[in-house]
C-alpha cells in the first residue's frame, strides 16, 4: 500500500498536495508556512505580517484551500487534514531515548489480558519492547509502525483501524461511524501534538480529534505520554483536556507549564528522570 492509498471519504487528503505549490507567490508560499508552522493563522495576523489588505489575503487563502494547501476557516486558516505537520523521519528522529523511557514507565499500569488502544505519533514506537511481557494483550491501533512491531514482535492479537494512509506518515486516518469496530478499552494510550497552559490537549489535524474523542469515551483509563517538547507549543484543534485525563506520562516538571495547578488535582502524573528512572 503506498503513502497515498486511501478510502474515499470527504475528508481524504489530495493525492499529492505538494503538487499545487509550484506556481504559488512569495507571499502565499510564506502564508502556507506560517499556517503549517502553527496549526494555524488568523486573517488579521497574516494581514499585519506581509503588510496588506484582510481582503488580499482571503484571496490568497482562498487559493490555498482550492489546492488542499490548507482548510480556510472563519477568520483564518488551518494546517489541511491528511498531512503530517512533520513527517515521519522528522519526527521518529526526535527524542528517542526519552520516548522510549515515557514507554518503559507504562509497565505499571499494563496487564495480561488487556485490551490496548494505541494512539498516533512515533512516541509509541517502542511499545513491542513493553507489551511482548504481558501474554494475551489485544492492541487496537491506527499506527502502522506499532501494528507492524506488535505483530511481529509480541504474541498480542492486533487490530488495524481501518482508513487511508496518511501522506508521508505511517498513520492511518480512520472513517468514523459503522466503520470502525466498537471495543471496550481497558486502557487507551493517546499522545499529542500540543499541550496548552490552560490545559487543553491540541492536535494538528481534525481527523485525528475526531478518532481521539471516540476512543475517549469507550476507555476505562486513559494515559497521556507527552514528552516536555509537547507543552507550550500551538496546534488548532482541542481533543480533550487535562482534567479529562486519568494518567500523564512525561519527562517534564507540568508546574511550571500549567497556569492553573488544580488541573493536576485528581490527574496521577508519572514523571521519568533523565536517566529514565
Amino acid at each position: 500500500m503506498s503513502g497515498h492509498a486511501r478510502m474515499d471519504s470527504p475528508y481524504s487528503a489530495p493525492d499529492t498536495p505538494e503538487s499545487g505549490m509550484a506556481d504559488l507567490n512569495q507571499r502565499q508560499a510564506q502564508i502556507l508556512e506560517a499556517v503549517r508552522a502553527n496549526g494555524a493563522a488568523a486573517v488579521s495576523e497574516l494581514a499585519a505580517q506581509f503588510s496588506v489588505t484582510t481582503q488580499t489575503i482571503r484571496r490568497d487563502l482562498k487559493v490555498l484551500g482550492e489546492r488542499g494547501l490548507l482548510v480556510k476557516g472563519f477568520g483564518g486558516a488551518f494546517a489541511a487534514p491528511g498531512v503530517a505537520r512533520y513527517t515521519y523521519s522528522e519526527r521518529h528522529s526526535t527524542e528517542i531515548e526519552i520516548k522510549r523511557q515515557l514507554v518503559e514507565a507504562l509497565r505499571p499500569f499494563l496487564f495480561n489480558g488487556a485490551t490496548i488502544f494505541v494512539g498516533l505519533g512515533t512516541t509509541f514506537h517502542h511499545l513491542h519492547n513493553v507489551i511482548a511481557d504481558f501474554p494475551g494483550v489485544l492492541i487496537a491501533t491506527p499506527n502502522l509502525e506499532v501494528i507492524y512491531t506488535c505483530a511481529l514482535h509480541t504474541d498480542a492479537t492486533v487490530y488495524a483501524y481501518g482508513g487511508y494512509v496518511r501522506n508521508k506518515d505511517t498513520s492511518i486516518l480512520t472513517l468514523g461511524g459503522g466503520s470502525r469496530q466498537k471495543f471496550k478499552f481497558d486502557i487507551a494510550l493517546i499522545g499529542a501534538s500540543a499541550i496548552d497552559r490552560d490545559g487543553a490537549v491540541l492536535e494538528f489535524d481534525p481527523m485525528e480529534v475526531e478518532l481521539t474523542r471516540e476512543i475517549l469515551t469507550q476507555s476505562r483509563k486513559v494515559i497521556l505520554v507527552a514528552h516536555e517538547g509537547k507543552f507550550d507549543r500551538k496546534a488548532p484543534h482541542q481533543v480533550t483536556h487535562l482534567d479529562d485525563i486519568d494518567v500523564i506520562v512525561t519527562n517534564s516538571d507540568l508546574r511550571s507549564h500549567l497556569d492553573n495547578a488544580t488541573a493536576l488535582a485528581r490527574l496521577q502524573v508519572v514523571t521519568v528522570a533523565p536517566d529514565g528512572t
